[in-house]
């Protein structure tokens, strides 16, 4: 790996010494494969931005017909994009969608399982039914995803998980039971992963967002906008581009030696208290 550009002011003898630490190259993502699954959301569009820019493939996952048109905008922009129409919570739907992933350039080095939902019932109405599909999309899917996954990436001796928790698996607020269990629980199965992965060149991470501006979040609501925007930190509502940047980090040689690590991104959100 050579650096791209010269350091202004070094002498040529000197270069070596910056050798592979060049940002264009420590991030760079080309050649790479990107799985991304909940692929119709506004995260994932972030998400995938930010991998096209580094030069990976980007494949958009989702359970509708809605994330070809997502694929379509990206290929206009001339991004290598593809897209894949699948259920993550059917364990055979996975194992044969992570294998067309693979197919598309014979390999897959990046994982992120980004699929979720929410449901906002105060725990005493809660139903069986609520709480399983809660479970399902936002934990056990992380686990069929990331199996099939790593199957390919332990082979290949390589390969990047990230999963997509939340500040939730840290704090909770009212009528998010089974969001706030699941999302503990990618936090953990993080962790447990990448002990079980250790020395394959396999790393798992997860990405704990704040509240983030997308057509899903409650931004539109003005008086919890408000108060997100004035509790935090940052003094706003985080952008699907802030997930990117973190994403890029664990995705790329930059990341190399994170594993097994939680990363918040919330604008300092977690930070105070009053």
């Amino acid at each position: 790996m050579t650096i791209a550009t010269p350091i202004p002011g070094a002498r040529n003898a000197d270069q070596h010494l910056f050798k592979g630490l060049a940002p264009a190259s420590l991030f760079s993502l080309e050649g790479k494969v990107a799985l991304i699954t909940g692929g119709a959301g506004g995260i994932a569009s972030g998400l995938a931005r930010g991998f096209a820019a580094a030069g990976a493939t980007i494949v958009l996952a989702d359970r509708t017909e809605a994330v070809q048109e997502r694929v379509r905008e990206f290929r206009d922009a001339g991004a290598d994009a593809h897209g894949l129409v699948f259920d993550v919570t059917d364990a055979d739907a996975v194992a044969r969608a992570v294998q067309d992933a693979k197919n598309i350039r014979g390999h897959l080095d990046i994982v992120v399982n980004n699929a979720g939902v929410i449901v906002r019932t105060p725990f005493l109405e809660l139903t069986r039914e609520e709480w399983q599909k809660v479970i399902d999309v936002d934990l056990t899917a992380c686990f069929l995803v990331a199996q099939q996954a790593a199957r390919i990436m332990v082979q290949q001796g390589s390969g990047r998980i990230i999963n997509m928790g939340s500040i939730m698996n840290h704090v909770a607020r009212p009528r998010l039971v089974p969001y706030v269990s699941a999302k503990g629980g990618v936090s953990a199965f993080t962790r447990a992963l990448a002990a079980d992965l250790s020395g394959t060149g396999v790393t798992v991470n997860a990405l704990a967002p704040g509240y983030t501006a997308t057509e899903f979040s409650q931004a539109n609501d003005k008086d919890f906008n408000a108060f997100v925007t004035d509790w935090a930190p940052a003094k706003r509502w985080g952008r699907p581009e802030d997930i990117a940047g973190a994403a890029m980090l664990l995705a790329s040689d930059a990341g190399a030696y994170i594993n097994g690590h939680t990363l918040y991104i919330d604008g300092g959100f977690l930070s105070v208290t009053r």
